[in-house]
């Protein structure tokens, strides 16, 4: 099973998803498309703005429901059912500025609202955070990045990006995202966190290079494969 999470900045569904087609990806979590022209049960979108919202795509044997959201969840912390090879709950990420828990924290916030469902099965957290732990001194230590990866360690999820090559957390040699575009400008703010036991049938971890990505968009796609 390939997982694959992309802040596609903005432009449409089709035109960009087609891009993460030619990976392979049989689950994709894509931040900040227009809504398709039609959704199924192997392609979901979440928002309120029709020119920037949060898709969820599935192929192959793989399909798709969303799950119930949670009360007074900050925007976007999207459950969605996975069913196929591998079933598991996703929950697809697209953390935003504008409203009462920002960034990080809108992610921290998420998780203790969705905890009890996180902890009843097999669980990926995947997508666009806008956060690391360089910027915890930015946020209460409750609702930092550090708080976010122990919050989520506690309920048996780990970083695919940090367990497959063993980096510490804020120590990233792979960027997901340039600054204004820049390749002088490197950060690491796209993740995959996923189930430890599924940590032994992790095969790779992929983040695209700057280049040709460049001509896309400011973040860079991450690939997850399990077997």
């Amino acid at each position: 099973m390939r997982l694959a999470t992309w802040n596609c900045c903005r432009g449409s569904y089709e035109r960009k998803s087609a891009l993460l087609d030619a990976l392979g990806a049989d689950i994709a979590c894509i931040q900040e498309c227009a809504r398709p022209l039609a959704e199924s049960d192997s392609l979901l979108w979440f928002g309120d703005n029709p020119r920037q919202g949060l898709a969820v795509a599935a192929r192959g044997d793989y399909k798709l429901r969303r799950v119930r959201r949670a009360r007074s969840v900050p925007k976007y912390v999207m459950p969605v059912e996975v069913r196929g090879p591998r079933s598991f709950l996703l929950f697809a990420v697209w953390t935003k500025t504008g409203q009462e828990h920002c960034y990080v924290e809108a992610a921290v916030r998420a998780v203790h609202l969705y905890r009890k469902l996180i902890a009843s099965g097999p669980t990926v957290f995947m997508g666009d955070t806008n956060s690391n732990v360089i910027w915890d001194h930015q946020h209460a230590p409750d609702r930092s990045q550090t708080a976010l990866v122990e919050q989520l360690s506690d309920l048996g999820l780990v970083s695919a990006y940090h367990s497959f090559f063993d980096e510490p957390h804020g120590q990233e040699t792979q960027p997901t995202y340039y600054f204004l575009w820049k390749k002088a400008k490197p950060f690491h703010l796209d993740y995959c966190f996923i189930p430890k036991a599924w940590v032994p049938a992790l095969r790779n971890v992929w983040v695209a290079p700057y280049a040709p990505w460049n001509a896309h968009s400011d973040h860079r796609p991450v690939l997850v494969d399990v077997a």
